[in-house]
């Protein structure tokens, strides 16, 4: 399956959750078709989009390597394939030697013409985010514009690249900074180390903004809940900067969305 994406940091609150849900809502204003792909046992992903679920459908699709539970979102364009705490014992049932494909098998089971699959991972190194890692061709590594976050994404990137003897195509193609505060001068230092850990790749920074933080318990993207916001707008040129290196086209709405960001 082409276009597979994976969300992934070990560090936990670095925005990895809201960049997925956004990322994955963003796409489909520009008239994509994507499936979310909640691989995290807490289910944030899914509660971010209004679907309350206790995992037992993935978690039957992984043990018998099947098509994926695909349901229907409140945004048009967006499936979910919806997680919850019973996911929690996927690792149980397959070995460490033979059960970082188990994902990439059920995605080619599954029947759906998506532009993008994004999956949202747990923050651990364990079944869910190897096998996450696997299926995927592009990973995007959201982070926190801090000195812990720096640390955790080295430990990040050096896991990515141990994994490049078995998935050959998987790429870090972008680091997103998020929570981002300009204002601040460590955000600058960060900002400029991030650059030279990883030319090309850093993104349009995330600011740190109460809609994003607040669209999570409304069960939407902050595109549906404050679509009029910095956080809406800061995702959605993030999603066109990512899509068009993916893509290898630029299309002219993305200088537009640019210069209108740039006044706000």
């Amino acid at each position: 399956m082409k276009n597979v994406v994976a969300v992934v940091n070990l560090k936990g609150g670095v925005g990895k959750t809201t960049t997925a849900v956004n990322l994955a809502a963003c796409w489909t204003e520009i008239g994509k078709k994507v499936l979310l792909v909640d691989m995290d046992p807490q289910g944030s992903a899914s509660l971010s989009i209004g679907v309350m679920s206790e995992g037992d459908e993935l978690l039957d699709a992984l043990q018998n390597i099947s098509a994926l539970p695909v349901v229907a979102t409140v945004l048009p364009g967006l499936d979910l394939v919806p997680s919850g705490m019973a996911l929690a014992n996927a690792g149980l049932w397959h070995s460490e030697s033979r059960g970082t494909d188990v994902l990439t098998r059920c995605l080619g089971q599954t029947e759906g013409t998506w532009d993008f699959v994004v999956i949202d991972c747990p923050p651990s190194l364990g079944f869910h985010t190897m096998n996450s890692l696997m299926a995927c061709q592009y990973v995007v590594i959201p982070v926190e514009t801090s000195f812990l976050g720096l640390n955790g994404l080295k430990q990040m990137a050096g896991a990515i690249q141990s994994l490049k003897t078995e998935n050959p195509d998987i790429e870090i193609e972008a680091i997103i900074p998020c929570r981002a505060q300009p204002r601040r001068r460590i955000h600058w230092d960060i900002m400029d180390t991030l650059k030279e850990m990883f030319p090309r790749k850093v993104s349009p920074i995330i600011r740190e903004n109460v809609s994003l933080a607040e669209a999570p318990g409304r069960g939407k993207p902050v595109i549906l809940t404050d679509r009029i916001s910095k956080g809406a707008d800061d995702y959605r040129l993030v999603t066109l900067w990512i899509d068009e290196r993916i893509n290898g086209t630029e299309d002219s709405g993305i200088n537009q969305v640019r210069q209108l960001i740039s006044t706000l």
